[in-house]
């Protein structure tokens, strides 16, 4: 990042950065540690050239005000041009999440927390998720411009999960999605408190949408699966069906194809296409 850029927040927080490294690949933002001159240590991240993430940061900031959501809380924030956005949080000492069926259970939760504690909000400012089915026939059409046989694949799952009946359709109930749900975006605190970070792909939809990734992923085990869905299911989100789930997780998968296929990213298309085998048979 150009010194100037990094002048300009620590003009603004009045207090110096120091770039935080990271030891995997490179982060699509820039990272710094700070702290004022009262001793609060701040953590400092720039966002290049996505201002829905900056805004989607904000609005979340916004909604999760008094929830009880263990999230760090954001204290300053500031354009610099038309590329780059800053956001400062109040710093704390926390570790990557370590899944086990306990805390895997208490995941669920916290998701099921989140969801209940935001459900029916409205904000104009945030991407609102359409109905399920829509989001599923959006993409058959995407798909359909580069690769119609497969689009013609994706098509007849929706016509036969739809088919099932009403449990296979998720209800038109919103909330606020966190968007990118992961073990990478929960880490634990003092007295092993489970933390919910980085809301850049903060949206509103069905709360159902948080688990379309997740599912074929980090709960790729049934007995994952069932230690969320036992935690979820304690907190006041409401019921799930497997039926549900099913819906999201095809629209995840057909999602990944138009991202992948004109990147050449040949191992998150083979990931989209084991979902899809799953859902034809029944997995």
């Amino acid at each position: 990042m150009r010194s100037d850029t990094r002048a300009r927040i620590e003009a603004a927080l009045n207090c110096r950065l120091t770039p935080i490294t990271h030891d995997q690949a490179p982060h699509k933002n820039t990272h710094y540690k700070a702290a004022t001159a009262d001793g609060t240590a701040l953590f400092v991240k720039v966002i290049d050239d996505h201002p829905s993430y900056y805004t989607a940061e904000i609005r979340a900031q916004h909604h999760l005000t008094g929830t009880g959501i263990p999230t760090p809380h954001l204290v300053g924030h500031g354009h610099l041009g038309d590329k780059h956005r800053w956001l400062a949080y109040e710093w704390h000492e926390l570790q990557p999440f370590t899944p086990s069926a306990d805390s895997i259970e208490r995941a669920g939760r916290l998701l099921g927390d989140l969801h209940a504690a935001t459900s029916g909000i409205r904000d104009d400012q945030l991407r609102r998720y359409a109905d399920v089915r829509e989001l599923i026939t959006d993409k058959i059409a995407l798909i359909a411009r580069f690769d119609p046989p497969l689009s013609e694949r994706v098509r007849q799952i929706r016509d036969r999960l739809f088919a099932r009946g009403h449990t296979a359709i998720p209800e038109g109930r919103v909330c606020l999605l966190h968007g990118d749900m992961g073990w990478r975006n929960l880490h634990t605190g003092p007295r092993d408190q489970m933390w919910l970070l980085d809301f850049e792909h903060a949206a509103i939809g069905h709360p159902l949408l948080d688990f379309a990734k997740l599912w074929d992923r980090e709960l790729d085990a049934p007995a994952d699966r069932e230690a969320f869905l036992s935690g979820y299911r304690h907190s006041k989100a409401g019921p799930v069906r497997y039926e549900e789930i099913d819906a999201v997780r095809l629209w995840a998968a057909a999602g990944i194809f138009p991202y992948a296929r004109p990147r050449e990213d040949h191992d998150f298309e083979r990931h989209a296409y084991a979902i899809l085998n799953r859902l034809e048979h029944g997995r």
